[in-house]
C-alpha cells in the first residue's frame, strides 16, 4: 500500500512539474459522480450479458453520489494527465467481505490519477476518449483500499476553453478489501492558462 501511495504522489508531483514549465492547456473541474455498488456487484457473480437480460441494471436512486475536483494538464494534442479527488457522505456498502454495518454515515474520500487518451488531435467540439488510472478509496481515513478506474468518456467543447466531460468507468479491485462499482461522472472545466 504504501507503494501505491508513494507512486500516486510520485505522479502527482510530476504532474505539477510537467505544467510549470509547458505551454500546455491545464484546466481544474467540478464533478459530480455516482457510485453503483450493486450493479457491479451482481456482474462480478455473473455475466454483464446476464444482468442486462434480467434488466437488473442498478438505478440512479441507488447509487452513491459523489462531489469533488479534477485538475487535467495537456501532456499531448492526444493526452490529458488528471487527478480526481472526490467526497462523499454515505455508509460502507454492506456486502464487502470486511464491512462492519454501521449506524451512522461517514466521509467516503477517493483519488486517483491517469490519464485520458483522445480519439482526435486537436480541438474538436466533441472527442471521444479512453481513460485509464491509478486510485485509493478510503472510508473515514481508516479503510483505505486501492483500486484501477478504466472507462470511456466524452468531451465536449463549451465556450471559451471549457468543456463539459461525460465518463464512465468501472473500478477494477487492486486490493483485498476494495468493493468494485460502476462509476457515472460529469464534470465541467475552466482553464487556468
Amino acid at each position: 500500500m504504501k507503494k501505491l501511495l508513494f507512486s500516486l504522489f510520485a505522479l502527482g508531483l510530476i504532474i505539477s512539474a510537467q505544467a510549470q514549465d509547458s505551454k500546455k492547456k491545464t484546466s481544474i473541474a467540478f464533478r459530480f459522480n455516482a457510485l453503483d455498488f450493486g450493479t457491479a456487484e451482481k456482474v462480478q457473480n455473473g455475466t454483464i450479458g446476464s444482468v442486462l437480460n434480467a434488466k437488473k441494471w442498478g438505478q440512479y436512486a441507488s447509487t452513491t453520489k459523489t462531489f469533488g475536483v479534477n485538475y487535467t494538464s495537456q501532456y499531448t494534442n492526444q493526452v490529458d494527465i488528471y487527478s480526481n479527488l472526490d467526497l462523499a457522505v454515505t455508509r460502507t456498502p454492506l456486502y464487502a467481505p470486511n464491512a462492519i454495518t454501521r449506524s451512522n454515515e461517514d466521509l467516503l474520500t477517493s483519488f486517483e490519477s491517469g490519464v485520458n487518451v483522445k480519439m482526435f488531435k486537436g480541438d474538436y467540439m466533441v472527442n471521444p476518449y479512453v481513460t485509464a488510472g491509478l486510485g485509493i478509496r478510503s472510508f473515514a481515513f481508516r479503510d483505505y483500499s486501492a483500486y484501477a478506474p478504466v472507462g470511456l468518456g466524452l468531451q465536449i467543447k463549451t465556450c471559451k476553453g471549457s468543456n463539459l466531460n461525460i465518463t464512465t468507468t468501472y473500478s477494477t479491485k487492486m486490493s483485498k478489501s476494495f468493493v468494485p462499482s460502476y462509476n457515472y461522472g460529469i464534470s465541467y472545466s475552466f482553464p487556468l492558462n
